[in-house]
C-alpha cells in the first residue's frame, strides 16, 4: 500500500494502489501518517519526496471502496476521522525537512491536496489537477481552504473550488499550483534531482526557513523582523553558516551536515 525507500538523505514514499490511482483508503492514510511521523523524527531523512505508483499521482479518497464513510456515522464522528486524517497535510507542511511531490497523471481532491502541503511540487506535462469536491457534493477536506488561498490567492483559490475545472500541467504551471513542469519520462528523474539537490543542502536553515515563512502569513512585518532575527543568528553560527563562509573563502563547494 505504501512504499518506503531511502538513497543518500531523501526518503521516498510511493503511494502504491495503481489500480485505484493510488485512491486513499483508511489503511493507506494511516500508514502515510506514520511514515511522514517517522520521517520527520529521523535525523538521516534531509528531504521528504511524495509519489504514486503506476499513471497517477492520487485521486483523492476511494469513495467507492474502503474509503467510503459508513452511512450510520455520526457528524461529529467524521469530522473528527478527518481532524485526524488532515495530520497528513500538517506534517507535509511543517516537518523541518523540504518536502516534494512529484505529480504524474492525476491529482484529484485529497490528492490535490497532499501536493499543495508540500513545499515544492514538480508535475509531468501530463498531470491533470482537480479539486472534484463540489463535484462530490462536499466543501472540502479540512486544510484545503487554507492551503490553496496560500498558495495561489483567495480569488484563484474560489475558482478551483466553485468551478470545480479540470486543470492541465500548463495551466497549474501559469497559476502557482505546481514549480514546474518536465517531460512525463522524465518526471522520476527530475524530482529525484531535485531531493537530492535539497539533502545535500543547509537543512537546518531549510527548517528555519520553513518556520519563519509559516510564520510571516500570520505575524505583522515588525513582528516577522524580530521572530526571524533570533533564528538566523542560530543559523550564521552553527556549523552549516560557517562551513558555508568557509567553502566561498576556499572556492570549494560547502559540505553541510544539516545543523
Amino acid at each position: 500500500m505504501l512504499r518506503i525507500a531511502d538513497a543518500d538523505g531523501v526518503r521516498t514514499l510511493t503511494l502504491d494502489r495503481p489500480e485505484r490511482l493510488n485512491a486513499l483508503t483508511p489503511a493507506l492514510l494511516a500508514d502515510l501518517i506514520a511514515a511522514l511521523d517517522d520521517a520527520a523524527l529521523d535525523p538521516a531523512v534531509r528531504c521528504l519526496l511524495l509519489a504514486g505508483a503506476g499513471r497517477g499521482f492520487c485521486a483523492g479518497h476511494d469513495l467507492g471502496g474502503d474509503g467510503k464513510p459508513g452511512a450510520d456515522l455520526r457528524p461529529d464522528t467524521v469530522a473528527a476521522i478527518m481532524l485526524r486524517d488532515s495530520r497528513a497535510l500538517t506534517l507535509l507542511r511543517h516537518m523541518g525537512k523540504p518536502t516534494i511531490a512529484a505529480v504524474r497523471g492525476p491529482a484529484a481532491g485529497s490528492g490535490l491536496l497532499l501536493a499543495a502541503a508540500c513545499d515544492l511540487r514538480v508535475a509531468a506535462d501530463g498531470a491533470v489537477f482537480k479539486l472534484a469536491f463540489a463535484s462530490a457534493g462536499r466543501c472540502g477536506d479540512p486544510g484545503g481552504a487554507y492551503l490553496l488561498t496560500r498558495l495561489l490567492g483567495a480569488a484563484r483559490a474560489r475558482e478551483l473550488f466553485l468551478l470545480d475545472e479540470r486543470i492541465d500541467a500548463a495551466r497549474a504551471l501559469a497559476i502557482g499550483l505546481v514549480t514546474r513542469v518536465v517531460a512525463d519520462d522524465a518526471l522520476d528523474a527530475e524530482a529525484a534531482a531535485l531531493a537530492q539537490r535539497l539533502a545535500q543542502g543547509p537543512t537546518g536553515a531549510y527548517a528555519a526557513i520553513k518556520r519563519n515563512l509559516a510564520a510571516a502569513e500570520t505575524l505583522a512585518f515588525e513582528e516577522s523582523i524580530a521572530a526571524e532575527a533570533p533564528g538566523n543568528a542560530r543559523a550564521s553560527l552553527s556549523h552549516d553558516g560557517r562551513e558555508a563562509g568557509l567553502a566561498f573563502a576556499e572556492r570549494r563547494p560547502p559540505v553541510f551536515r544539516g545543523w
